[in-house]
């Protein structure tokens, strides 16, 4: 059997903040899981809870329907892959637990998280269904498989085919809660998940998880789940305590590729002071995201982009990079502002401001995660995105600290400052 992948973040490796750490010395063990499961847990790098696993897993496994809020990179995607990985019959080869992401990128993450924590689980099947992916490889993966994570659209569409069976499912999550079932005109997740939902079986447990927790995923979850059991940690303070929050305010022009400009020139300027192991830099256009790829390369600085308008390999090909440490800045549309865990991450910078809280948050989860420290910076220009960038820090009870001239970085940036920036390897 190959080594298992680790999952975990090393918690001795790095200082950690204590929305992440549990005292008293609490193990997993703690929490009468299979011994399967523990043993995978332990391979993979997981010994000690976070918060929101010691109080959700427990609940979980007693078979309540969950809505579970945490603060990004808080250890959610292990709270819901163990409770399904306990559950499961692996005698029984048809599909127990059937989970949906919002993106293809999360699917596979996910995936990764399973697979690495049921490393000692013999015989376990767990496949992924996305677009971009032939019918015919989905059709052999269902042929034997306990565990199935995929896109709502997918799912929907092998379900429909009827190769996908949903008898015998037993566990129902949706991650990224408020993302899937956003009420929003231009997403058809939300009929999706209907349909979906409509061809479960009655008798099954139900997950629901997110960071944030916005009015409208409580009235969207009445839908499905009767009495869910809340477990929310810091649902008035969703920001990670080792996260510090900046923005620069860049001046305003009447043509759009002037503020681009801009905020590039800033943007270099801080990459040229500041030290960072890796950043994610959110665009909210392709074309801008694509162009910056390019400046970064040509200065020397390795970046990849990603977007929804490349083709699934070339998706798949970035995130690896990201991962593996083969690229130092990931240019993204919000393709990538929920869920993906880099662990190297520790600069999160909004060349634009995003449209709503709940994506602003999102984004700068992307670093900081699972208590270590990091750097967020949004870029503004005045007028419009200031008033923006102001609504969003007054809604979320924000900490923003104006970002200064890059010449007193190593005063102002400690938090970067302090870590070690030749943990990168290109």
């Amino acid at each position: 059997m190959a080594a298992p992948v680790k999952a975990a973040h090393e918690l001795q490796s790095r200082t950690r903040t204590e929305d992440v750490l549990i005292n008293g010395g609490v193990e997993f063990s703690s929490l009468l899981l299979s011994k399967p499961v523990l043993e995978g847990l332990s391979a993979s790098g997981f010994h000690r809870p976070s918060p929101i696993q010691l109080k959700a897993i427990p609940l979980g496994r007693c078979g309540l329907d969950l809505i579970v809020q945490a603060k990004s990179g808080t250890g959610k995607t292990c709270v819901f892959t163990t409770i399904a990985l306990d559950s499961l019959i692996l005698e029984n080869t048809t599909t127990q637990v059937l989970v949906l992401a919002p993106t293809r990128e999360i699917a596979v993450q996910i995936h990764a998280v399973v697979m690495a924590i049921g490393s000692a689980m013999e015989g376990l099947e767990c496949h992924v269904f996305i677009g971009g992916r032939p019918i015919s490889q989905d059709k052999l993966h269902l042929k034997k498989c306990h565990i199935a994570i995929g896109s709502p659209g997918r799912i929907k569409q092998l379900i429909e085919m009827g190769v996908l069976t949903t008898s015998s499912i037993r566990l129902f999550v949706l991650d990224e809660a408020d993302k899937l079932l956003e009420d929003d005109s231009s997403s058809s997740f939300q009929e999706q998940i209907n349909w979906i939902f409509s061809s479960l079986p009655a008798n099954k447990q139900m997950l629901a998880l997110s960071a944030t927790y916005p009015e409208s995923l409580a009235h969207n979850l009445s839908r499905y789940m009767r009495e869910p059991t809340f477990v929310r940690l810091n649902p008035t303070d969703p920001g990670l305590l080792g996260l510090k929050q900046y923005y620069k305010i860049v001046p305003s022009h009447s043509l759009p590729h002037k503020v681009f400009e801009e905020k590039v020139q800033s943007l270099l300027e801080l990459f040229s002071k500041i030290p960072f192991n890796q950043a994610l830099v959110f665009s909210n256009l392709h074309t801008r995201a694509q162009h910056l790829a390019d400046i970064l390369s040509s200065k020397g600085l390795p970046a990849v982009c990603i977007s929804g308008g490349l083709s699934q390999d070339q998706r798949l090909e970035a995130m690896w990079k990201l991962k593996q440490y083969q690229c130092r800045v990931l240019i993204s549309t919000d393709l990538t502002s929920r869920g993906i865990d880099a662990e190297k991450v520790n600069l999160v910078i909004n060349l634009d401001v995003p449209q709503d809280w709940e994506t602003y948050m999102h984004r700068i989860g992307r670093a900081g995660r699972f208590g270590t420290l990091g750097v967020a910076v949004t870029y503004c220009c005045h007028g419009e995105e200031e008033n923006k960038m102001m609504a969003i820090a007054q809604k979320c009870s924000l900490n923003l600290i104006h970002l200064p001239g890059t010449s007193r970085s190593r005063r102002i940036f400690p938090v970067l400052c302090q870590l070690n920036s030749t943990a990168f390897m290109a």
